[in-house]
């Protein structure tokens, strides 16, 4: 017999032994912790993403320090199985995140760069480095409503230094999602270890690209597997900067679908 039963969540508390203070929203891209494939459907270029970040050390149990570094790649899509590698873009940095209350903060420090890689016809001679910069950011997080489904992300990015300039010195990314449904089957009076649930999301964003601004928004459907992370599949629409620096800050305008693994 099949039961459809939601999960609740309790909220984090601050006596218990430490977890992340930091809720990733995947309406950021710059959530270091997946793997994840992006194929844009209305063209041939197709996105593989991979990144990690975690604690080093926690502070009173309600500090956290640690590093954080991701790399995104295009790639176009041609007969025969081939994929050349257009281009190679780099995150990484340090970041310390804590919460107060129900409302969570995390401050980084970061460099973003791109490169050409010898997929793409242009490349030259040289040094392949396109676009660099390196900012500041503090977001706040608030989660709204029973079992957090509502999560309200804003942060304040300031630029410090950027080589070939396409963004403004201060961005504001942001982010809502709503986790409309949370859905866990299970057989009758029995809930197998490691059982998983599904959750079903929206989101509208201005912070699913690495530049800034953009406009993202769409449909997301997570299943949660335990103590294995979350499979998500995401199909959503995409308004800004490219993702390859190297573009110079191109506007496109785009639908995507993503396939990630992210909690690793």
């Amino acid at each position: 017999m099949l039961i459809l039963a939601t999960v609740p969540c309790r909220a984090q508390n601050p006596f218990e032994p430490y977890k992340s203070a930091w809720k990733e929203d995947a309406g950021f891209f710059l959530e270091p912790n997946r793997f994840s494939v992006t194929k844009e459907l209305t063209d041939r270029s197709l996105w593989l993403t991979v990144g990690f970040g975690r604690s080093l050390a926690i502070i009173n149990n309600r500090f956290a320090v640690g590093l954080e570094g991701m790399a995104w790649s295009r790639l176009r899509t041609l007969p025969e199985f081939r994929f050349p590698v257009e281009t190679l873009d780099y995150f990484f940095g340090t970041f310390l995140e804590w919460r107060n209350y129900q409302v969570g903060w995390r401050l980084r420090i970061s460099h973003i760069s791109s490169h050409d890689v010898d997929g793409k016809d242009s490349v030259s001679g040289g040094s392949s480095s396109r676009y660099s910069r390196e900012f500041v950011e503090l977001t706040r997080e608030c989660p709204w409503g029973h079992n957090d489904d509502i999560l309200w992300d804003v942060g304040l990015r300031v630029y410090f230094h950027q080589v070939t300039r396409i963004e403004p010195w201060i961005a504001v990314p942001a982010c809502l999602s709503w986790t409309f449904a949370r859905v866990q089957p299970f057989y009758f009076e029995y809930v197998p270890v490691g059982g998983y649930e599904y959750a079903f999301a929206t989101f509208i964003s201005s912070g699913d690209g690495p530049v800034w601004p953009s406009v993202a928004g769409g449909l997301r459907v997570d299943r949660t597997a335990s103590q294995l992370g979350r499979l998500g599949l995401q199909l959503y629409y995409y308004y800004g900067a490219s993702w390859a620096g190297t573009d110079a800050g191109a506007k496109v305008s785009q639908l995507k679908l993503q396939l990630d693994v992210r909690g690793l």
